[in-house]
């Protein structure tokens, strides 16, 4: 089922309730602690442990105090609704006791409440106790369930403060009216998303014109893809990319959306198994594109890999195949908790009554780009773990140099060809290699590397990250011990850093996207015209560029784009060489206005393949499919991209 426009409706109203309640919640709390508007105050003895904290966490965010201040409260509002969405979630799905719904048959309560009532007769007579404890054993159980990930870390900046009961008590009623059914849709954390934003995004339009503030640009640019682009989009990159590796796939038949095509290209004729298949989405939002790629590669497991046991591949999809990227930490923590609901209620279906079935994914490769370094004393102390081994110390210190404006930036960071080279200086004993390789099993090394006895080799670059994460991991905890909030938000940034690093050296195979568009933030602009002189004009000209980079030879970009690509003088470059020499476009739909709800853009969606020296193509000659798309509204232009594919599947048959 999709979400239909009554039940977004719906969802839109309730989450903006639950802002409002939450904000006038947590502000209370902060000004509680000494954070007004304007400035801090004293506390008394007992609060002052939590304002140092707070003053970590909060000075984090911004130089200006009350610019800090706001931003910091819409992310603990967001992130603890988040969480909320989560755990009613889960309920719904019975992943965990019930906490937020309650009914009448626990007396008012909800299972967890009335279960801890029983156990601990003492608390039954406190209400506000009783409830605050079933949540907090909710979300530590959500914590272990999720693996201690984005949404559910223990040790985020954003969740030193809890809202008061009263607030908590508000949200339940509200999230506790919308109806049963749309608890199953995993896009409803989407929609969640973009309905947060949408009045801030309509006062951001009145108030700007150009040049945008680095947080400006999730609000004007968080729109849900409609489920009809995602799925062309998916199946004429990924779905395509597998047809020409199994001709005689089944999948042949299920991919509805599959566009024909004859252009004669020829690709490197590289086997890839689906372990090695890799999707990403660079500007990843709440993880549509994802999610739409996962049943696809589900069903591409099913039929290469017939060995295992089918619970299996939800977990191995999250660890091998799925990458994803965004410079808001909202959304990615959106996009991680919807492919895990999205991988662990199909392990669930799966499963049966198998005792041995486990679903526990090593890692869901979601990464947040918003990084904000702020003490230097802390990096020279954080460097000081690497000094035992000189080239790790060099990779670390080039990381956090080149990650230092990473929340504007994001995935336009071009870093791929340094680090590169940094990787393969970096060198080790084999023994050494093999063993951590044996110990980890997360990658694979080369036999000939293996074969030559103990002397030097390069390390893997998969090894290199783990070793610097685990490293990253130690400073964390003894930081958090020390309740040094400081040091903590410090690693915490350095390993998002990391992963940042270790997705944008990376190739894919298929790369799916729907960019930012229009202008850039400032220092993001200085950046672009330095790493992208064809493309800096528009935000979403320099993603595809990006795109193209970050794709294996042979492999795909399917993006959803504003379209003024196809026409205007200030994207010629894009067309005259990236889309001649790099890349050919294959399919293009010209959808126009009418597209995502709330946004105001004409766009358009396309393929591009990307090419290599054997491809065999002459661009004059390579023909493109164009669907015009622009004098339809709404669903009707699915409807009539169905009609006409339908004609040219039928002319094809005869």
């Amino acid at each position: 089922m999709v979400l239909d426009r009554e039940q977004r409706s719906r969802i839109r109203k309730a989450i903006l309730a639950c802002r409002r309640v939450l904000t006038e919640g947590f502000d209370q709390q902060l000004r509680y602690y000494g954070f007004l508007p304007d400035r801090i105050v004293n506390v008394p003895l007992e609060r002052q442990e939590v304002q140092r904290r707070l003053r970590e966490a909060v000075g984090r965010e911004a130089a200006s105090f009350q610019e800090a201040r706001k931003r910091y409260l819409q992310h603990t509002v967001f992130t603890f609704l988040n969480r909320m969405l989560a755990l009613r979630m889960a309920e719904a799905n019975g992943l965990v006791t019930e906490t937020v719904v309650t009914r009448p048959e626990y007396g008012g309560y909800s299972r967890r409440e009335r279960d801890l009532a029983d156990e601990c007769p003492e608390l039954a007579a406190q209400t506000g106790k009783l409830q605050q404890k079933a949540l907090e054993l909710a979300l530590s159980e959500m914590q272990q369930t999720m693996h201690d990930h984005l949404l559910f870390r223990d040790r985020s900046p954003y969740t030193v403060l809890m809202p008061e009961l009263s607030a908590y008590h508000r949200v339940r009623e509200i999230l506790m009216q919308l109806p049963e059914e749309v608890w199953h849709e995993f896009e409803l954390l989407g929609w969640a998303y973009q309905f947060f934003n949408s009045e801030e995004r309509r006062e951001i339009r009145q108030r700007l014109r150009r040049n945008p503030e680095a947080d400006d640009i999730p609000p004007l640019n968080q729109f849900y893809t409609v489920d009809w682009i995602v799925r062309a989009l998916v199946e004429n990159t990924l779905g395509r990319l597998w047809l020409e590796m199994h001709p005689d796939s089944p999948l042949r038949g299920k991919l509805a959306y599959l566009v024909p095509v004859r252009n004669g290209f020829r690709p490197p004729g590289i086997p890839l198994s689906v372990e090695e298949i890799k999707v990403l989405d660079p500007a990843c939002g709440s993880g549509h594109f994802l999610l739409g790629a996962f049943d696809l590669l589900f069903a591409m497991w099913r039929e290469e890999r017939p060995d295992l046991p089918a619970w299996r591949i939800p977990a191995l999809i999250l660890e091998h195949n799925l990458y994803g990227v965004d410079v808001d930490l909202r959304a990615c923590q959106i996009a991680a908790t919807a492919l895990w609901f999205k991988a662990r209620t199909t392990f669930e279906r799966l499963k049966g009554d198998n005792p041995a079935a486990r679903f526990e994914p090593r890692r869901i490769n979601i990464v947040c780009a918003d990084i904000r370094f702020v003490d230097s004393d802390r990096r020279s102390r954080f460097l000081q773990q690497f000094a035992h081994d000189p080239d790790l110390r060099r990779i670390v210190e080039q990381t956090l140099q080149a990650c230092e404006d990473a929340f504007e930036i994001g995935s336009l960071l071009r870093i791929r060809q340094p680090f590169e080279h940094l990787f393969r200086e970096r060198k080790k004993r084999v023994n050494e290699v093999r063993y951590k390789q044996e110990e980890l099993q997360l990658f694979v090394v080369r036999e000939e590397q293996l074969s030559l006895d103990d002397v030097p080799v390069a390390v893997p670059k998969e090894l290199t990250v783990v070793e610097i994460v685990d490293c990253i991991k130690e400073f964390v905890r003894r930081a958090s011990e020390a309740q040094d909030m400081g040091s903590l938000l410090f690693g915490l940034d350095a390993e998002y850093a990391v992963q940042l690093v270790d997705v944008l050296t990376d190739c894919y195979d298929v790369v799916l996207m729907n960019p930012p568009y229009g202008a850039m933030p400032p220092r993001c602009k200085e950046y672009a015209r330095k790493h992208y002189p064809r493309t800096h004009s528009d935000y979403y000209a320099a993603f595809i560029e990006q795109a193209v980079d970050l794709c294996r030879e042979g492999g795909y970009v399917g993006a959803l784009t504003g379209r003024t690509f196809l026409f205007l003088r200030s994207f010629q470059k894009l067309r005259e060489e990236i889309l001649r020499w790099e890349a050919l476009p294959e399919v293009v739909w010209d959808l126009g206005f009418n597209v995502l709800d709330e946004a105001t853009a004409r766009y358009a969606a396309f393929t591009l393949r990307k090419r290599h020296p054997g491809d065999g193509v002459d661009w004059e000659n390579h023909p493109v499919t164009f669907f015009r798309l622009t004098d339809w509204d709404w669903d009707e232009k699915r409807i009539k991209f169905e009609e006409a594919l339908s004609s040219m599947k039928s002319s094809e048959v005869v």
